[in-house]
């Protein structure tokens, strides 16, 4: 098959009920490489074109429906946006987890996900049941099962990639499609826009609500952090770091675990390529660390994390500095008895697999490695 943009554009119309109205015209250059970068792919081919027109034909319908939720709310894109405590990290070193802990607190709003990728004023929690896009969500979620090693549901926080990609500029297609070209188009051009975007998103879904701060995450954000930096000024952060030669090869598994063998890496081509973009994007958060030495940004220990997640987020909030409610506290106990660490099943991995070699990781890896005091006290930990 040949991707036609044209009928990904119908195609997402429909899905959408009828909407038409994409915006701006700036996401059809990313768009347009995204599709030549599949033609020209090594893995070229119809899976990859299948599923990379479910991918695209998801994230246009996304694109349509906030169109129509600013045009419906005209008045969200100008008002302040609610301050923000983000969540980061590379993949696969507890962030996942940590966002959604510190989500038990009321004191936050997020984006649930069963609403990321059709973005629009958030309902009240006590109106999801009666919304028939959540309904649908939900029975989606209950009949696949939860995942052994990215556990979320309709109604946990989603990170925020689910909605920057409206863009067409994002880390989504680095991290899951065999693209090389558009990989290396992404890694050259500014993100600001798409933060830009994201943020008029965050205001929508926000619907009037300016004083509730934001509690994001996304592992992209080490990659786009400069970006985010000068688009979310006063933004706070909590970063977690782990082990990459755990992480590395974790985010190999998991990725491999969900893209198949057709139209995709071969597992070799996929420890190769993880562990390029990780570690660049480890390089560029330090970097822009370094030139913003005023930002706010907590680091936490993964492995304090898992020997302890509650005393975590009592140090975290003691450092951010944030009041943790008792109620917020009594929340968090109960996720953390509903929810733990390999619940659904241990994740077992090898760096083998993906033609990698723990010394490959951390000579690559080793200024991060130095930065946060991971040590070989800490190679072949449990995984995540």
């Amino acid at each position: 098959m040949t991707i036609s943009i044209d009928h990904l554009h119908e195609a997402a119309s429909k899905a959408a009920g009828g909407l038409s109205d994409f915006g701006d015209r700036k996401y059809l250059a990313g768009l347009q490489v995204l599709v030549d970068a599949a033609a020209k792919s090594p893995h070229r081919g119809d899976a990859l074109d299948a599923r990379l027109s479910r991918s695209v034909q998801t994230v246009l319908s996304s694109r349509l429906h906030a169109e129509a939720g600013w045009k419906a709310n005209p008045a969200v894109r100008a008002q302040a946006l609610a301050p923000q405590v983000v969540v980061i990290g590379l993949p696969r070193s507890g962030t996942t987890a940590l966002h959604q802990i510190m989500a038990a607190d009321p004191a936050y709003q997020w984006v649930p996900a069963w609403l990321a990728k059709r973005p629009r004023v958030r309902p009240p929690r006590a109106d999801w049941s009666g919304d028939a896009l959540y309904r649908q969500e939900q029975a989606a979620y209950l009949e696949q099962g939860p995942s052994l090693m990215h556990d979320v549901g309709p109604d946990d926080p989603e990170e925020c990639i689910q909605v920057m990609c409206q863009s067409f500029h994002s880390m989504m297609w680095v991290s899951s499609q065999a693209v090389p070209d558009y990989h290396e188009w992404f890694i050259a051009e500014d993100e600001r826009p798409s933060y830009r975007r994201y943020a008029d998103n965050l205001r929508l879904i926000a619907g009037g609500e300016t004083a509730m701060p934001w509690l994001l995450k996304n592992p992209s954000h080490t990659f786009g952090l400069a970006a985010m930096f000068d688009t979310f000024p006063d933004a706070v952060f909590v970063h977690i770091y782990r082990d990459p030669t755990a992480s590395i090869v974790s985010g190999c598994s998991l990725i491999a675990s969900t893209a198949g063998t057709d139209g995709f890496y071969t597992a070799d081509e996929l420890g190769q390529h993880r562990l390029r973009i990780w570690a660049m994007a480890a390089d560029r958060m330090q970097q822009a660390r370094a030139a913003n030495p005023q930002r706010k940004i907590v680091d936490v220990d993964y492995r304090s994390f898992v020997a302890d997640p509650l005393q975590t987020v009592r140090d975290i909030y003691a450092r951010l500095p944030r009041d943790l409610s008792p109620e917020a506290e009594a929340a968090m106990v109960r996720w953390v008895q509903d929810r733990p660490k390999d619940k659904h099943g241990a994740h077992r991995y090898a760096a083998e697999d993906f033609g990698l070699t723990k010394g490959m990781i951390r000579e690559r890896m080793e200024g991060y490695i130095q930065d946060y005091g991971i040590d070989n006290r800490t190679v072949g930990e449990a995984a995540a």
